[in-house]
């Protein structure tokens, strides 16, 4: 009986991490760069975090830390993006470019240089 209950929710919640919200005629819609993060992430190239490090909002240092993705697990790369500055970050003492990953079902940015390919 709990499995039953179980598959409806995990298709729901799997629905509202890919990003498809209910309009107002009852069928699901989805934005066209949400569709690009849909799709990459089903071709998912493997990625590590080197070390623990924030998964952000934007590609920036100032942006909001959406959740930490820990050393050593595994995400998925979505595409690179030049973004805002990072300093000291990974062993690296400047550099720019981030990667738009999904951890989790997380979708959001880390720093380039502190994940690597799996």
């Amino acid at each position: 009986m709990k499995k039953l209950l179980i598959a409806p929710l995990a298709a729901a919640v799997a629905l509202a991490l890919a990003g498809f919200v209910p309009s107002a005629s009852g069928t699901a819609t989805v934005g066209s760069d949400d569709m690009a993060t849909v799709a990459a992430t089903a071709n998912c190239k493997s990625l590590t975090a080197l070390s623990t490090v924030h998964v952000r909002k934007s590609a920036s240092t100032r942006s909001t830390s959406l959740r930490l993705w820990y050393k050593g697990t595994k995400g998925c790369d979505i595409k690179g993006v030049d973004g805002g500055s990072y300093k000291n970050t990974c062993g690296i003492d400047s550099y720019h470019y981030w990667r738009k990953v999904n951890y989790r079902g997380t979708v959001g940015y880390v720093p380039n240089v502190c994940v690597k390919y799996s």
